[in-house]
């Protein structure tokens, strides 16, 4: 038979874990509490990750990055944000927006269309990390 010192002992044991998991669940919940969310806290990070269009393929201005805060449009015209020297663009080819936590590319009744990840689009359509837009012969490729 097995004394009564182990039972008293296991018994101890037990309230013991138990303490120290309660005591583990108060602490993670006051850190819960305690934390401000991200919004409220300037971050490094949240600077890098402003979405951005990076030109990857075009007859000059390759690695140009545009910083997407607000809407900007793309094409030849003068007025455009981001101005495509391309004779294959239209005077307003396309637009990026945002809409709710993400953007949007539309094309904006181009000649040639606007693509996304190879295919034509015809309708807006929400953006990736990762996806490429090509307006005319110029490359574009979207990045957070």
């Amino acid at each position: 038979m097995i004394p009564n010192i182990v039972f008293i002992a296991l018994r101890y044991a037990f309230i013991g874990l138990l303490y120290v998991f309660l005591i583990l669940v108060v602490r993670a919940i006051y850190r819960d509490i305690k934390t401000p969310d991200d919004s409220a806290r300037p971050s490094r990070r949240r600077k890098k990750e402003q979405p951005q269009l990076v030109v990857i393929t075009a007859d000059r201005n390759v690695g140009a990055k545009y910083m997407l805060s607000d809407e900007i449009n793309i094409g030849r015209a003068g007025s455009s944000d981001v101005l495509i020297d391309d004779t294959y663009a239209s005077q307003q080819h396309a637009r990026i927006y945002p809409h709710d936590d993400m953007y949007c590319v539309e094309d904006l009744g181009s000649t040639n269309g606007t693509y996304v990840n190879g295919r034509k689009i015809s309708y807006p359509l929400e953006l990736r990390v990762g996806d490429r837009i090509k307006i005319g012969k110029t490359v574009f490729e979207f990045r957070v």
